[in-house]
């Protein structure tokens, strides 16, 4: 394959597109990849497929959304067959002559998920114990035992909480011998919750990062206007100058290979009351950065799901001609969450469908209406034929796990 460039992917988890300098803000907290930005192709409204981890990685890894299932247990087999079943993005440049390996950080992206699938070499820097211990029904048990095992986890450097400078080198020595052309996927945690930066990069005391951590955690209410509210946002804004730090110098490492730097969804700071994410899409969760570098130029300004990623990645990697800022132009993002959320990102508008409301919104403000029969009509339609497909689907995955009589597929 003379024309197989080398791809290298970034996974930010948590990463606000807000923070990124994509939009001609001046970028101070992240001016690497702003950089990499003006220089590169942006993707002004990418959008999240799902609102956490465990929705979207199994999405923009695979083009396919994971079945809902409404037990934990359910759940966790049914995300592990997804990965199983079909044909990841490492095992399509595979099958295309790459070389393939990652370098993950997140339980939820673990071999425990059997996210190894395809890869060559691949680090997860965990135990299958210590990813399903983590994820234990899907969420931790109570507010004080998350405080307690993530900060010991933090301290010790592991799990969700292993900084990136931690595995850089191994990062380094596998580039340095990896045959070409190659796929490396590395999947960084640093802008996570709960909001740890290291010291060199901490623009407050180390109790108020605590303090102000220990308060979302143990789920009590959060005035915007307070004092723990800006403690959340200035540790929150320390570890994204952190993660920028990586990509300035990865930028420098991977020479001229093609580089994509996306995060998995956004983080939320007060909009709609609520802090963190997975629970819902508002525009500070569902709207993500999507940067590539040493490739096309140009800008993105139609909606661009991350669920299309494999198709997009697959084509920069491969075609010498692709060019996205010409070729992309959809009229709407699909983004949606288990509760059910469906959401329809348009370039002027959001649809969001649940099961206790129906919205047309600016994007840019969730709770401003817009007043279009004719749209609303048309985005009902939509929902109502991609709801469809999702119980037909579910409903042949049930008979054929009934006929088959062994495990989810």
């Amino acid at each position: 394959m003379s024309d197989a460039r080398n791809l290298v992917l970034v996974t930010i988890d948590s990463l606000r597109a807000d923070r990124c300098g994509l939009r001609g803000d001046d970028g101070t907290t992240m001016p690497a990849l702003a950089r990499l930005a003006r220089e590169g192709l942006t993707f002004e409204r990418a959008v999240a497929p799902a609102a956490a981890t465990n929705g979207s990685a199994y999405s923009f890894l695979t083009g396919s959304y994971p079945l809902d299932r409404s037990s934990a247990d359910s759940r966790v087999d049914s995300l592990r067959a997804h990965v199983r079943a079909r044909e990841t993005l490492a095992q399509r440049l595979s099958r295309r002559g790459y070389t393939t390996a990652a370098f993950t950080a997140n339980p939820w992206t673990s071999r425990y998920f059997d996210f190894d699938e395809g890869f060559d070499h691949f680090e997860d820097f965990m135990s299958d114990d210590a990813s399903e211990s983590f994820i234990r029904d899907g969420a931790p048990r109570n507010a004080v035992a998350a405080v307690l095992v993530q900060a010991l986890n933090w301290w010790q450097g592991q799990d969700m909480f292993m900084a990136w400078e931690a595995f850089y080198d191994d990062i380094r020595e596998w580039l340095a011998n990896a045959p070409e052309p190659y796929f490396l996927w590395l999947f960084l945690v640093d802008p996570h919750m709960p909001y740890l930066p290291p010291k060199a990069y901490r623009s407050q005391s180390l109790a108020r990062t605590y303090a102000a951590n220990a308060w979302l955690y143990a789920g009590r209410d959060i005035d915007p206007d307070s004092r723990v509210h800006d403690a959340l946002v200035t540790a929150y804004d320390d570890t994204v100058r952190y993660t920028d730090a990586f990509l300035d110098r990865l930028a420098g490492d991977v020479d001229d290979d093609l580089l994509v730097v996306h995060a998995d969804h956004g983080e939320a700071f007060g909009e709609q009351g609520r802090y963190g994410h997975g629970y819902g899409l508002p525009e500070s969760i569902a709207h993500v950065p999507l940067v590539v570098a040493n490739g096309p130029t140009g800008r993105v300004e139609a909606p661009f799901s991350l669920f299309d990623m494999p198709d997009l990645l697959t084509r920069l990697a491969t075609d010498p001609d692709a060019d996205p800022a010409s070729e992309h132009d959809a009229p709407y993002a699909r983004a949606r969450t288990n509760h059910p959320q469906r959401v329809l990102r348009g370039r002027d508008w959001k649809y969001v469908r649940s099961p206790v409301e129906e919205r047309l919104v600016s994007p840019d403000d969730d709770r401003t209406p817009i007043d279009s029969p004719e749209l609303l009509d048309l985005c009902r339609a939509l929902v109502d034929d991609w709801a469809a497909d999702d119980a037909e689907r579910r409903r042949l995955t049930d008979a054929a796990e009934s006929v088959a009589g062994t495990g989810r597929v």
